[in-house]
């Protein structure tokens, strides 16, 4: 996973405020008397149960409004925003509209070719791609350094070291988001420290991610709140681009093998 999340910020509002440090210290405080003084398993079992759930969704939808901080070279740090829209069909159906400050992007997978179109400008580039989402985000990424959004929601609980490189997991408690309630976590690893908000009940799907950079002296935050719909149902044709005369092919770049490798 590109760092880990690639999502979030946007903290929860406490009501009362204190109710969140007491709920904290007396998670840290039953978790060390387990004798493991920083991971709470409650926490850890959230993520696996979350992770579980995100694996049997055949079709869904999701949006997320991204906010993202950008350090400039005098070290100000400044605030951007997205929202993606994400469409999936699995196992090999993809796509995603990417609104940024700065600009747009559209996303295709039909299970044969991945194609990345700069709408505005009217390029786009296509490239055959693996048969399943997984095996074309890995592709994308190692030979053409394509960071995909959202990709974490197609490997939760699917790597088993992610969880080893975890070092700290405490449970903070409940918090209100959109409507949902969810349950707060918290949780530290090396060079970042992040957090998750997942919904309460039978659909434990993730609603808000906050992920701090720690081992960067200006701290960046990246952030997302997500809004799913796991009813829809997204068209054939929703995969698969279509250019017109106002568009124009170019080549993508491919990594040689040492940039691949850093």
């Amino acid at each position: 996973m590109k760092r880990l999340l690639a999502l979030v910020l946007a903290g929860a509002s406490w009501i009362p405020g204190l109710q969140a440090d007491e709920q904290a210290a007396q998670t840290t405080d039953a978790a060390a008397a387990t004798g493991d003084e920083m991971i709470d398993a409650a926490a850890m079992q959230a993520l696996d149960r979350m992770g579980a759930y995100l694996r049997t969704l055949e079709t869904f939808s999701v949006r997320a409004e991204d906010r993202i901080d950008e350090v400039l070279d005098s070290g100000q740090k400044i605030q951007l925003s997205a929202r993606i829209d994400l469409q999936v069909r699995r196992p090999d159906r993809l796509h995603a509209d990417i609104e940024t400050d700065r600009r747009s992007r559209e996303i295709y997978f039909n299970g044969k070719a991945f194609t990345l179109v700069a709408p505005t400008l009217g390029y786009y580039t296509s490239v055959p791609a693996p048969a399943t989402i997984g095996e074309m985000l890995s592709m994308i990424e190692t030979k053409y350094d394509v960071s995909f959004p959202l990709v974490d929601l197609f490997h939760w609980g699917t790597d088993p070291d992610a969880a080893a490189a975890i070092n700290s997991a405490i449970v903070l408690g409940t918090s209100k988001i959109g409507g949902n309630m969810t349950d707060h976590y918290a949780f530290r690893q090396e060079g970042v420290d992040w957090q998750i908000w997942i919904a309460q009940g039978e659909a434990p799907l993730p609603l808000r991610y906050v992920i701090t950079t720690m081992d960067e002296p200006e701290q960046p935050q990246y952030s997302a709140d997500l809004t799913w719909d796991t009813q829809a149902e997204p068209a054939d044709s929703t995969f698969t681009f279509t250019p017109t005369d106002k568009h124009h092919p170019i080549a993508i770049v491919v990594l040689d093998e040492a940039q691949a490798a850093n």
